[in-house]
């Protein structure tokens, strides 16, 4: 989590794992019945709170004391310990201030005589979550990362140890479970964050700055924010959220929890009006898999895919720029049994349309393993519907490549492409970028010198000159871009660059 200017502490964009002595609260609604089943009971209902008058809908915050009164018991401070990085500590010598003024500033430093040797204190943080059915607390992984010792707070300054039941890193999600409490605090009702527009109230219950039980009200700025996480959909608001409201809850103005605080956008550590929550719709699912599995099941493809941006939909001739462009396919894997090939732009997955790389990234993470769907696809320039069986995801398939080409010096023919800002050449037997022009539509597509070159409109190029008349044969079609398939450090991808001029 580390996208532009961002909060520097606590892992960059985190909303905040208050350090040292602070400490969070937050509050977030989950309604289980016994057999782990969500309940969807109107949120007023469940916490006995009056029905809100149609004017809260036009832009007047509602009067939150009620909901704030009914929700707070239910918000959590967690207390976090863990061990210290290890640092080796190297000894200096004698004390080289030694019979001068200066000589007590050197006594107790690292590497001087006498001062500690390796051993370096816990390292204490906090953070906030919320009770659901069963003595279970949700709140974020960033928080409880890496802890050897958690203690919830309950608002009456009750203390309980707290044991890890699981964590879902790709979307900064964990529950803890508390063993031994009694008269614990009702379970907070989940709301339907689909149904939350731009503009709605929302409010929010957190502990900024280890300041606990403090509410701040806004609006929701935006929704289906991506910060380039794999299955980003975040809630944006323009509620404070600061360091020490993580794991807390976004509420609507029933009362109802629509999202899970996670990350700030700062330049300076504090709120600035942009924040973002784990959407409840997505939160839900994945807390109800942790409390009945301790972990979380995800479907897997197989498939590396990327954006259909109006240069590619352009050189593909397709009606809109929607879609996920297939760059390559894993071996033996769902979308390769299914006859996926690179190239391929998937419109729909099962009854799910796919507008975005997102939309497919999640649609195939919800399916449960064995499932079959239907994936419709458009292959060179027709509408195809292919049967997958999804598989289950795991860990090690879906580490990322780094990719940072190296110039590779060209070798026999160069060939310019003035069209396009970049020149090929040759390296063994495949065609590379020599070079890419400053400010050209190569290099505004993001090509590097290194680059090899795959294909020009689903058509490999034997040469430079092969994929020179390729190019022109392009331009002369009145296409407006040219498809370009590329391969850096293993890795192939897709990118559509338009005619200069």
């Amino acid at each position: 989590m580390n996208r532009g200017v961002v909060v520097g502490a606590v892992g960059g964009l985190v909303a905040g794992v208050s350090l040292g002595a602070l400490a969070l609260a937050a509050p977030s609604f989950a309604l289980f019945s016994q057999s782990g089943a969500v309940v969807a009971a109107p949120a007023a209902a469940q916490l006995a709170l009056p029905a809100m008058s149609q004017q809260a809908r036009w832009g007047v915050l509602p009067n939150l004391a009620d909901l704030v009164e009914a929700a707070s018991p239910s918000v959590v401070q967690i207390e976090v310990r863990s061990q210290a990085r290890a640092q080796t500590m190297r000894q200096l010598g004698p004390n080289p201030f030694q019979g001068t003024p200066f000589e007590d500033f050197f006594q107790g430093a690292p590497g001087a005589p006498g001062a500690p040797q390796g051993e370096m204190p816990d390292q204490r943080a906090s953070g906030s979550g919320f009770f659901v059915d069963g003595g279970y607390v949700v709140t974020n992984n960033h928080v409880v990362e890496d802890a050897t010792k958690m203690t919830v707070l309950l608002s009456d300054g009750r203390r309980f140890d707290a044991e890890l039941v699981g964590t879902d890193p790709k979307t900064d999600l964990a529950v803890l479970k508390i063993s031994n409490g009694k008269n614990l605090p009702r379970a907070l009702p989940w709301g339907d964050s689909k149904v939350a527009r731009p503009g709605d109230s929302v409010f929010a219950v957190g502990a900024p700055f280890g300041l606990s039980n403090t509410v701040t009200a806004g609006i929701v700025s935006a929704r289906g924010r991506n910060l380039n996480g794999q299955y980003d959909d975040f809630i944006q608001v323009d509620a404070p959220i600061n360091r020490g409201n993580s794991g807390g809850p976004l509420l609507d103005h029933t009362g109802a929890v629509i999202g899970v605080n996670s990350q700030i956008f700062s330049p300076s550590g504090g709120n600035v009006g942009i924040g973002f929550a784990i959407p409840s719709d997505q939160a839900r699912g994945i807390v109800q898999q942790i409390v009945q599995s301790g972990s979380v099941q995800r479907g897997w493809l197989g498939v590396a895919i990327a954006p259909v941006t109006p240069e590619i939909a352009s050189s593909l001739r397709l009606a809109d720029a929607k879609g996920a462009m297939v760059n390559s396919v894993t071996d033996d894997s769902p979308a390769s049994r299914a006859g996926v090939r690179e190239g391929d732009v998937i419109l729909s997955f099962g009854d799910r349309p796919i507008a975005s790389v997102q939309d497919l990234t999640r649609a195939v993470a919800d399916t449960k393993a064995g499932t079959t769907r239907d994936l419709r696809i458009i292959r060179d320039g027709r509408n195809q519907t292919l049967k997958v069986n999804i598989a289950a995801l795991k860990d090690e398939v879906q580490r990322p490549q780094l990719a940072s080409a190296a110039p590779s010096p060209p070798r026999g023919s160069v060939m310019e492409m003035a069209d396009l800002g970049l020149t090929l050449g040759v390296n063994g037997s495949d065609v590379v970028v020599t070079a890419v022009k400053v400010n050209s539509p190569a290099a505004e597509a993001g090509i590097r010198t290194g680059d090899k070159l795959v294909k020009v409109n689903q058509t490999q190029p034997a040469s430079p000159e092969a994929a020179k008349k390729a190019v022109d044969d392009a331009k002369k079609a009145n296409g407006q871009a040219v498809l370009l398939q590329l391969e850096r450090q293993g890795t192939k991808y897709f990118v559509g660059v338009p005619f200069s001029g």
